[in-house]
């Protein structure tokens, strides 16, 4: 006497493929939002390092505690040649190191590639530094960490006030001088991507 084999029929398989369709739509989704949060919690966290970092030079360079920065090099052509140069330090007693260079010499201590201090790779852009120095708006990639230069008088630009005094000290060609550090959540167009911004002065 023969014995029938039962198996499942093809409308169980079906009920079971697609509850696992099911399941990794759901599991994709999750991991998508899991990463894009983990990359704007990394992102804000070198944001806020890059401030407190500017901060600190500020407070020893403006109230003479020292004249040179002990971290910050004077930029030369490029990050690679700036890292390079390991005697000339910024000074801000010197008028020829300008703000442009000292600004210059933050980006490149963080550069990705060629940084002498803290590298910070974009965790948008991998291949990219997170840090750049007067990046037109158009050109503001997410998750940049933008050292710039304020040109034009705004109600607020990306959280800060932005004052005819201000543009009028902020001039690269200067020993010192205001300039913003601002971080962008999403590629700039107009003023839509600013996030946060924090507006100091080298004197």
């Amino acid at each position: 006497m023969k014995t029938l084999q039962k198996g499942f029929s093809l409308v169980e398989l079906l009920v079971v493929v697609a509850i696992i369709g099911v399941l990794a739509g759901v599991g994709i989704v999750g991991y998508q939002g899991y990463t894009d949060s983990a990359k704007e919690r990394v992102a804000i966290a070198n944001y806020n390092s890059v401030v407190r970092f500017i901060d600190t030079e500020l407070t020893l360079l403006n109230n003479n505690i020292q004249t040179k920065s002990a971290a910050i090099k004077k930029y030369t052509t490029s990050c690679a040649e700036t890292a390079k140069t390991t005697t000339v330090q910024y000074d801000n007693t010197d008028s020829t190191h300008t703000l442009a260079e000292f600004l210059q010499g933050i980006m490149c201590y963080f550069d990705a590639t060629d940084g002498y201090g803290s590298s910070f790779k974009n965790p948008y852009a991998s291949t990219k530094s997170q840090v750049v120095y007067n990046q037109t708006w158009a050109d503001t990639k997410q998750g940049e960490i933008n050292l710039g230069l304020v040109s034009v008088v705004a109600e607020s630009r990306s959280g800060v006030p932005i004052t005819q005094a201000d543009v009028d000290l902020s001039v690269g060609s200067t020993r010192g001088g205001t300039f913003i550090v601002e971080y962008f959540d999403a590629a700039a167009s107009g003023n839509a991507g600013e996030k946060k911004g924090k507006k100091s002065t080298l004197k």
